[in-house]
């Protein structure tokens, strides 16, 4: 007889087994103090203040909300903040992602567009990335010149 459940725990621990080598790319701690805190800006009428706090705190998904309800200028913001936060690499990552192998520097500028796009920003969006994408490969390509020194 076949175990109905059988093929999900294969699933399941094929899943484990392709995911246990990575590494968490940003972590962000939820606390109640941060709720209390945006819930009591909110109660005053201050979205704009929950909305900043949330920000400050990186909790992107509060402050997505928050802010698709005061302006499209607050909305692009928070979008901005999360694409540098979550999506662009810091000096120290563009060195250690210089130095892997082409199949893995993975830098998510597809990633980066779409979603500036989805914010509604625009041409602006494609050419602010098109530029950061031009900028990461030449360092790249510099960091691996053999006409440096060793």
């Amino acid at each position: 007889m076949c175990d109905p459940l059988s093929k999900y725990n294969l699933a399941a621990a094929a899943y484990q087994t392709t995911h246990l080598d990575e590494t968490p790319i940003s972590v962000t701690s939820l606390r109640t103090s941060s709720l209390s805190k945006i819930e009591e800006f909110l109660l005053q009428g201050d979205r704009r203040q929950a909305f900043q706090y949330a920000m400050d705190q990186k909790l992107w998904a509060h402050a997505m909300i928050i802010a698709s309800s005061i302006d499209k200028d607050a909305w692009k913001e928070v979008v901005n903040d999360f694409l540098h936060q979550e999506l662009t690499f810091s000096d120290e990552q563009a060195r250690v992602l210089a130095t892997l192998s082409p199949a893995s520097k993975k830098t998510w500028e597809n990633l980066r567009v779409t979603y500036s796009f989805f914010s509604g920003q625009g041409a602006a969006a494609g050419e602010r990335h098109y530029i950061a994408s031009l900028l990461l490969l030449t360092f790249i390509q510099f960091k691996n010149s053999p006409l440096l020194p060793c």
